[in-house]
C-alpha cells in the first residue's frame, strides 16, 4: 500500500535528484526530517529550523548537527498535487536557510529543485503539475498516489479540519513580499493551536525560544 508518508518521502527523493550534482545542497536535504501532521494554523507547510538532530549530515563526524524539520500541514491540503507543491516549496526554505522567507535566495533554490515561480500559496495555482519543471514533473508523475485516502481523509484521521491557507515561510524567518507590497514584515505571527491566542514577535526572540 502506498501511504501518504511514503508519498511525501518519494517527493523528497525526487527533489534530491534535482540537486544531486551539488554535494552541499544534497547533504542538507539528506539531513532533514519530513513529516505529515496537523501543522501550524494558517499554513500549508512549515519549516522548523535546527529542530531535528536524529541524523547527522552524511560527512559529519561527531554529535548530530541540528537540521530542519519540514511539516506538511494536513489540515490545509486539498489534493496530492498540492501536497507535492508544498513539499518542494518547503525544501526551498531548507536550502535557502534561516531568515530568507520568500526572497530571491529562496526562489532561486526552488528553481533548482524544479519548482517554478515559487510564491506564497495565495498567489499560485497548486492544482496541477504545470508549476514544476519538466524533469521534476516526470519524476513526480511516476510516483504512485497514496492509497490510504485523500489528503482530506488522511487529515480527518489525524483529527484536523482542512482549509486553504498559505505558507508559514519558516518558523522565525523574515517574510518576503510575495503576498503583495508591505507583506515583508519582520514580525512573525505565532498562534497557540490549543487556545487560539496569538502574538507577534521577531526572529531574534524565536531563536531563544517559542513565546
Amino acid at each position: 500500500m502506498q501511504t501518504h508518508e511514503n508519498y511525501i518521502n518519494s517527493i523528497v527523493d525526487a527533489a534530491k535528484a534535482m540537486v544531486a550534482n551539488d554535494p552541499d545542497k544534497l547533504a542538507k536535504l539528506n539531513a532533514i526530517k519530513v513529516v505529515y501532521g496537523m501543522g501550524m494554523p494558517g499554513a500549508l507547510g512549515v519549516t522548523y529550523y535546527n529542530k531535528w538532530s536524529g541524523r547527522p549530515y552524511p560527512d559529519f563526524i561527531g554529535p548530530c548537527k541540528p537540521s530542519p524539520i519540514v511539516e506538511v500541514c494536513a489540515q490545509h491540503q486539498s489534493n496530492w498535487t498540492q501536497v507535492a507543491h508544498t513539499v518542494v516549496h518547503e525544501l526551498g526554505h531548507v536550502l535557502a536557510g534561516y531568515g530568507h522567507g520568500h526572497d530571491k535566495v529562496f526562489k532561486d533554490c526552488c528553481l533548482e529543485l524544479g519548482l517554478r515561480a515559487a510564491k506564497a500559496v495565495a498567489n499560485r495555482d497548486t492544482s496541477n503539475l504545470s508549476g514544476f519543471a519538466p524533469k521534476l514533473r516526470g519524476m513526480l508523475t511516476a510516483i504512485p498516489l497514496p492509497t490510504d485516502g485523500t489528503p482530506i481523509q488522511v487529515a480527518n484521521r489525524l483529527g484536523v479540519v482542512p482549509s486553504n491557507k498559505g505558507c508559514g515561510a519558516g518558523i522565525g524567518t523574515r517574510g518576503g513580499k510575495s503576498r503583495g507590497a508591505g507583506s515583508g514584515s519582520r514580525l512573525v505571527k505565532c498562534s497557540c493551536p490549543a487556545c487560539g491566542y496569538t502574538v507577534r514577535t521577531t526572529s531574534k526572540w524565536l531563536a531563544v525560544g517559542f513565546p
